[in-house]
């Protein structure tokens, strides 16, 4: 988790603006836009997919996690798991086996989805709002983990720290500047932040990827893609 609080990034953003007190409360709902400057850097930090052009996809692992979801008989789905950015795998725990993604368009296309007499153990899912459908529609109640990414949640309090690394305060710190800079207009001073931030993002986008170098692979079938053995 991080270091700064929201406190602490409050004061280091602030700083930035000379100490202006003309954004600690605005409008009517005396919103604090320091607070909205710095949740709006950690949101989009963390559910980017390529952050500014970069040909690299962001991963943090404390975002990565998993959660179980038991099917009902005759219900062709479970519900996505609150806060889901992506769903990344589902597993069918109770069978010991790797469900398949498809696409929606293809889900579709199975008639016989809605038939009670093909029901049974799913093989393969699909997200379509704020469910996971499953084919074949279960038969039975089935453990299902499902593995997904998640969007953190804003800070809230002073005493709010990230979810994920505090190698990456500074950075959501910078992000709020810059972000506060193009709400007040002053668009030169933002180019000039985007060219450091955007270092100090490309020295840590793939920094987790490290821990790959102590991996032993060989070329093998995913277990995903094998298919059910009836």
């Amino acid at each position: 988790m991080g270091e700064l609080t929201l406190s602490e990034m409050r004061e280091r953003t602030k700083f930035q603006f000379g100490n202006n007190d003309e954004f600690d409360s605005v409008g009517s709902s005396a919103t604090n836009f320091y607070n909205l400057w710095i949740n709006t850097a950690y949101r989009q930090l963390t559910t980017y997919d390529y952050f500014w052009g970069k040909r690299r996809a962001f991963r943090f692992p404390q975002l990565d996690t998993s959660t179980t979801a038991a099917t009902v008989d005759g219900t062709a789905y479970i519900s996505v798991p609150s806060g889901t950015l992506v769903i990344q795998h589902v597993y069918d725990t109770t069978n010991d086996y790797y469900l398949t993604n498809i696409p929606y368009s293809e889900y579709v296309k199975y008639s016989d989805r809605s038939d009670t007499t093909a029901e049974g153990a799913p093989s393969y899912w699909t997200r379509s709002g704020t469910y996971v459908y499953l084919y074949p529609t279960p038969d039975d109640a089935y453990t299902m983990r499902v593995y997904y990414r998640a969007v953190p949640d804003d800070l809230s309090t002073d005493a709010s720290t990230t979810t994920i690394g505090k190698e990456w305060d500074d950075i959501i710190v910078q992000l709020a500047v810059y972000t506060g800079k193009k709400y007040t207009g002053e668009f030169e001073a933002a180019k000039v932040l985007r060219g450091d931030i955007d270092d100090m993002i490309s020295s840590m986008v793939s920094i987790y990827g490290q821990e790959e170098k102590s991996r032993v692979a060989y070329l093998h079938l995913d277990p995903m893609y094998r298919e059910r053995g009836y």
